[in-house]
């Protein structure tokens, strides 16, 4: 029989291990409870951080990182810097590419948006450009048409000059809006020669009796390829448009030939330019795509935009970056070589020729009106007329009633066929110029 005493101490014995086995396990328990809440803590704190840098974050993109967007791609201010992630540990993260993603829209959408306006816009234009001068072109028809029925010097023929000269004015503005509205410059003129291209430019100005054009027989009798000789007379425009605007005194023209073709040079001693305005001079210079409605800014410089679109698409260039002898600046055209013509053939002379003796008959001058006796191939002195404005040259007769009461003239007395030549160069009018009915030039 087993000993009380015994028996209890092995009782008592095992209840101590049973305890303390429990105990060691409460106690292990207890560890890897504080040890997974200290864990479950830290991931809290870092989850909080997280958070904390993604709302500030998400809050510098609205704030600074979208105004500076708008600003740039909507507004068009060049020079604002766009800031990236304001936490650089974002970089490739989801968050960098979600922005990333809503720059690309954001650019793309407002692309969209004005290329349908721009689109819109310019199409617009033009139908209210295409009309407006047609009837501007018919207007100068007529006061040409009523200044040959009076005779030279008088005030009234003055008059009509000055309105013809005003008219040209206005045909200007209308072409080099329709130039920079991705259109052509709506006119189509047979081969001119280069003194014809200045004293055409310096009479589609204000201040056309500012312009010394330095004529040499050499380069002033060149002919210049029918195609081109519109847009170049538009940016010879420009260029004297922008000396006479920004001198006081002669704006001198001069023609000189180099070894793959011929700079026009315009020398004005008026303000010069500084580094900046010489850069965005080059840059609108430089400017092929059509003008952009949405962000155009000052409408009085475009110019050299005007330039920019016509010497991308005809061959030609500009560079205003020189300065002048005289102190301002230094404007050069170069036209290459291969837009040059070879003017009109012995056939096309000769029928000129009977068309001028054709003319001569059946319209004898106006009564009173003083015989002219000048050649109708000299160039007048810089390229004036009557009245100062620069002459132009006709190239095809007008029909005109002959007078029931006058004899013909005779066509084979030499004197009168030249004088009616002479009056064929001042009076008939540049029908070859006509006004093309689409957008698309004539090449």
């Amino acid at each position: 029989m087993l000993d009380p005493q015994v028996t209890a101490t092995a009782l008592l014995g095992a209840g101590f291990v049973v305890t303390s086995a429990g105990l060691i396990a409460q106690t292990r328990s207890k560890r890897s409870l504080a040890a997974r809440g200290a864990s479950l803590e830290q991931q809290r704190d870092a989850a909080r951080a997280r958070a904390a840098a993604l709302e500030t974050e998400v809050r510098h993109f609205a704030e600074v990182t979208m105004p500076a967007l708008v600003d740039v791609l909507a507004r068009g201010h060049r020079g604002v810097p766009v800031p990236g992630l304001h936490q650089e540990e974002l970089v490739g993260t989801t968050i960098d590419q979600a922005h990333q993603g809503i720059r690309r829209l954001l650019q793309e959408a407002l692309t969209v948006t004005r290329e349908q306006i721009g689109r819109a816009a310019r199409s617009s234009v033009r139908d209210v450009i295409d009309e407006a001068q047609t009837w501007l072109h018919r207007c100068q028809m007529t006061a040409v048409q009523e200044m040959e029925r009076h005779p030279d010097g008088t005030a009234y023929h003055q008059s009509l000059m000055n309105i013809d000269h005003l008219v040209t004015q206005a045909l200007h503005t209308l072409q080099r809006t329709r130039i920079l509205t991705g259109s052509w410059p709506g006119a189509q003129r047979a081969d001119c020669t280069v003194r014809e291209v200045v004293e055409s430019a310096r009479g589609r100005i204000n201040d056309y009796l500012r312009v010394a054009y330095t004529y040499e027989q050499s380069t002033g009798e060149t002919w210049l390829e029918g195609r081109v000789v519109e847009p170049v007379t538009v940016a010879l425009t420009e260029l004297l448009s922008n000396a006479t605007a920004y001198s006081d005194g002669k704006v001198f023209v001069e023609v000189q030939p180099f070894q793959t073709g011929y700079c026009i040079v315009v020398d004005d001693g008026g303000l010069n330019m500084n580094a900046f305005q010489r850069e965005e001079a080059a840059r609108q210079l430089a400017q092929h795509e059509v003008l952009d409605v949405t962000t155009v800014q000052d409408t009085g410089q475009l110019g050299f935009m005007v330039i920019g679109r016509l010497a991308s698409e005809y061959g030609f260039a500009a560079d205003v970056t020189s300065t002048s002898p005289y102190g301002g600046v230094r404007a050069v055209l170069r036209i290459p070589r291969e837009l040059f013509g070879h003017g009109p053939t012995d056939e096309e002379i000769r029928a000129d020729r009977h068309a001028a003796m054709a003319l001569t008959t059946q319209a004898p001058l106006p009564h009173g009106s003083p015989a002219p006796t000048e050649d109708a191939h000299t160039p007048p002195a810089e390229g004036t007329g009557t009245g100062g404005l620069p002459q132009r040259r006709r190239r095809a007769p007008l029909p005109t009633a002959p007078a029931r009461d006058s004899a013909p003239t005779p066509t084979d007395d030499p004197e009168t066929f030249s004088a009616g030549l002479a009056h064929l160069g001042r009076t008939i009018h540049d029908t070859e110029t006509h006004i093309a009915e689409g957008d698309q030039p004539h090449v």
